[in-house]
């Protein structure tokens, strides 16, 4: 579970992130897709990541890789339809 600590320190880094690149360029100079690239970046150098290991409790990674081997119990729908609830079903022909 995230301590308060890490939550707070991930609040701060979107904030400083978000602060930096809207002093550094107005947003009629950024083009499409920056903000995303800059983040993807992020993640991948992992320059900012946590030195707090993330981890599950047995119990819940028993139960988490359950639900993934039952979900090769399904077969893949070719499509998505959407009713007027807005509630989908999986359509296979």
């Amino acid at each position: 579970m995230m301590s308060i600590n890490s939550i707070a320190a991930g609040l701060s880094l979107i904030f400083l992130f978000n602060a930096g690149s809207a002093l550094a360029e107005s947003p009629k100079e950024r083009t499409l897709g920056e903000d995303t690239r800059r983040w993807l970046e992020l993640q991948r150098s992992g320059s900012v990541a946590s030195s707090t290991r993330q981890t599950v409790s047995g119990p819940v990674a028993h139960e988490i890789h359950k639900r993934y081997v039952e979900s090769f119990t399904h077969t893949i729908p070719e499509y998505f339809k959407m009713n007027q609830d807005g509630i989908s079903s999986g359509t296979s022909n």
